[in-house]
């Protein structure tokens, strides 16, 4: 099927796979409120691990109504595919899980459009374009293949961007972050449990080990800031959202006036990304089940270091929310089609 039919089709017919999870729970959630989605299947990989009653707790219905969408495994998806019952997956798996699907499965590529919300593909192999709406917008757009970004990369990204694309930014960029447990994905874990996670905050992967180092930094040279980056994420005891911090050596002394007016031009526009009043700072509660990001910048020491923050939820904005996003562009709706702006903090 070419770009201008699916640009021209009034519905998208969406099947998610890992819609037992945190992530595709969530965009199968938004999918029902979206008039552009006809959600067709909630795909799991084995029906002995993940029952109906699971999936569908993630699924409450739309205006009292019961959902009715039916679970298949990933072998009763190829019919669907082949009838056109299905033209748009939206693949919500552990990482390398996709990847191996389509070596497995060769009838996945007859699929119109994918978003992989995995690492699989973020480094533009297979033809997947990235992402980031704020960034790419354009390439998005235009594709067929989309690996959508991980979320603490999205949170570094729009903290940032302004400053990379001025080419201020001069030297490493350390960044540090504190995440929700449902990063973690919904697989028991000892790490992830309770009794571990209660009243303890602990850091993981420091330094240049975890995996979302080297997506940061291939965005940052995107940009025009080709510099190595340093990472510090750390659990937290709650279940959903990302606050981050970013600290980078400027090649050029900027004032917090100027590079808070950089921000404000860089972003004018942008739907989703708020650049707070000077003063106030992100907080996760704010932009919790929302696809917004919230930022704030200063620059410290005479100007010679830049400190950026931002907010996100990491199931929305770090993965199933921004991942309708991308679906929105690339389907040509307007871009803000199902997606909410306001956080719910309490």
């Amino acid at each position: 099927m070419s770009m201008r039919t699916l640009k021209e089709t009034a519905v998208a017919r969406v099947a998610v796979i890992g819609a037992a999870g945190y992530s595709g729970g969530e965009f199968a959630r938004l999918a029902l409120d979206h008039p552009g989605i006809a959600l067709e299947a909630l795909v799991v990989r084995s029906r002995e691990s993940e029952s109906a009653r699971d999936v569908a707790s993630a699924l409450p219905g739309v205006d009292g109504r019961a959902v009715d969408v039916p679970l298949l495994e990933v072998e009763e998806l190829e019919e669907k595919l082949a009838q056109g019952d299905v033209d748009t997956i939206v693949a919500a798996l552990p990482h390398g899980t996709w990847k191996r699907l389509l070596a497995e499965s060769a009838w996945l590529e007859g699929a119109a459009r994918v978003i992989d919300l995995s690492s699989d593909h973020r480094d533009g192999s297979a033809g997947y374009v990235y992402g980031l709406p704020e960034a790419f917008r354009e390439e998005i757009a235009a594709a067929e293949r989309v690996a959508n970004p991980g979320c603490y990369p999205t949170a570094a990204a729009l903290a940032l961007l302004p400053a990379g694309q001025r080419g201020w930014i001069d030297g490493p960029v350390t960044v540090s972050a504190v995440s929700g447990v449902s990063g973690a994905g919904r697989g028991a874990k000892l790490k992830t449990s309770f009794v571990e996670v209660d009243g303890n905050a602990s850091f993981y992967e420091v330094g240049t080990t975890h995996a979302h180092v080297a997506e940061m930094a291939r965005t940052l040279a995107r940009a025009g800031a080709p510099v190595e980056v340093a990472f510090a994420p750390a659990l937290v005891p709650m279940a959903r959202g990302i606050l981050l911090t970013a600290q980078a050596k400027l090649a050029r002394p900027v004032s917090a006036e100027k590079a808070y007016e950089a921000y404000v031009a860089r972003y004018a526009g942008e739907p989703f990304v708020r650049l707070l009043e000077p003063g106030s700072w992100p907080s996760t509660a704010a932009v919790k089940g929302s696809n917004r990001v919230d930022v704030q910048v200063t620059t410290l020491f005479g100007g010679t270091t830049l400190l950026a923050t931002a907010a996100i939820d990491n199931l929305a904005k770090g993965a199933a929310s921004q991942a309708l996003q991308n679906l929105n562009l690339m389907t040509g709706w307007p871009e803000t089609t199902g997606l909410s702006r306001h956080g719910r903090p309490w």
